[in-house]
């Protein structure tokens, strides 16, 4: 309420004076009448975007939708000018748990305001030296996985359901959009030894025993993986607690709405990649994921628990060309018996310099073991 009242303060002459100085910034004086009014007209459409019914009636529900949504849109408007001036006199920016709780909380699945509730009232209360509705939003919480040029990833003009979608968009735009439906295809690629039923790909130790080579992919979108002539490229992630709200939150739209998996995808992709903080510690070296979570084991078991319970569907992975070239050039090592050996030679005894000295003492002392037998049984048969 606070917010709400100055928002429409900031807004509403108190005499002609005022108003006169306000013209060429403000569209029209702004009443909280013009605000119900705007939303009673999309009441219903609003009702329908929730699951269950509201046991609250019109006008109750009307003011709701009111206060929150000039909440939300005041908070991102204030943000936005305390990211430039670093001033803002709220409670909200000087307590500094409290910003970023809200942030991951407007991020929230259950926490949603349909995308044209805020367009609406943006429309009514937005001055002319504000940004655009989608910047605020974009500004607001590009914090939690910061990434460079998050604007030039989306187009201003979309229709989006709520912000969660906005800013979930922004990771989209390069991604292979070519779903393939070749599902037994995959199914038959990746039945090779060591790959589990729920395993889509190979674990990072696995991948490197068979040869193929992890790389940090730059200056693409998060979700771009490729793989090519043995080496798989994987963009950096940054994992740390908004991680986890932000990806449960992603998966948890893609499984209510009808919409393309990407993030299930990407989460199933890196669940299967991760079984151990062995694991993790060779994506670490390689510069693909950093994280500042208690250990690497931890980060091993924040992935493998996003995993569980998630429904998908191979027909709908954007990553099955990569996975399914991955597991071919796997299954190439794995039907060769040598290879397999031989993997396991350099990484049993040529891993670090101390194994490889010690394989080469041990190499020595035999021979000079059977030298020594040599002599000693050839002088007992030929003696001088």
């Amino acid at each position: 309420m606070r917010y709400l009242l100055r928002l429409l303060g900031s807004r509403t002459p108190e005499n002609a004076e005022q108003a006169e100085e306000l013209v060429p910034q403000v569209h029209q004086a702004i009443l909280l009448e013009d605000l119900e009014g705007a939303m009673t007209e999309l009441e219903k459409k609003t009702r329908q975007c929730y699951a269950g019914a509201f046991d609250i009636d019109s006008n109750d529900f009307v003011q709701m939708m009111v206060i929150d949504g000039c909440f939300v849109l005041e908070l991102l408007r204030i943000y936005y000018r305390f990211e430039r001036e670093k001033n803002v006199d709220d409670p909200i920016f000087t307590i500094r748990w409290m910003l970023r709780t809200l942030q991951r909380d407007l991020l929230k699945l259950e926490n949603q305001l349909p995308f044209f509730v805020l367009k609406k009232l943006f429309e009514l209360i937005s001055l002319a030296e504000d940004p655009p509705l989608i910047d605020l939003v974009l500004t607001f919480f590009d914090p939690l996985l910061p990434r460079k040029n998050i604007k030039g990833n989306l187009n201003p003009e979309g229709e989006f359901d709520h912000m969660l979608e906005v800013f979930r968009s922004t990771f989209l735009s390069s991604v292979n959009q070519d779903i393939t439906s070749g599902c037994e295809q995959l199914k038959i690629s990746v039945n090779a030894p060591l790959v589990q039923e729920r395993q889509l790909i190979h674990s990072v130790t696995e991948l490197e025993e068979a040869g193929v080579k992890l790389k940090k992919r730059e200056y693409c979108d998060l979700l771009d993986i490729n793989f090519q002539a043995g080496v798989l490229k994987i963009p950096p992630l940054y994992i740390d607690d908004n991680t986890a709200v932000l990806f449960l939150n992603f998966v948890a739209y893609e499984q209510c709405e009808d919409t393309k998996p990407f993030f299930t995808n990407y989460l199933m992709f890196f669940d299967s990649l991760i079984n151990s903080s062995a694991d993790v510690r060779i994506l670490h070296k390689n510069g693909i994921i950093n994280h500042v979570l208690g250990s690497d084991q931890d980060v091993a078991d924040f992935f493998n628990k996003l995993g569980r319970e998630v429904v998908y569907d191979l027909d709908e992975c954007y990553l099955s060309q990569q996975i399914k070239r991955v597991n071919n050039y796997c299954k190439t090592y794995y039907a060769s018996k040598w290879l397999v050996w031989f993997t396991n030679l350099k990484h049993d005894y040529f891993s670090n310099p101390w194994t490889f000295f010690s394989l080469l003492a041990a190499i020595a002392l035999l021979l000079l073991t059977t030298a020594q037998t040599y002599y000693t049984v050839y002088g007992y048969y030929s003696p001088s």
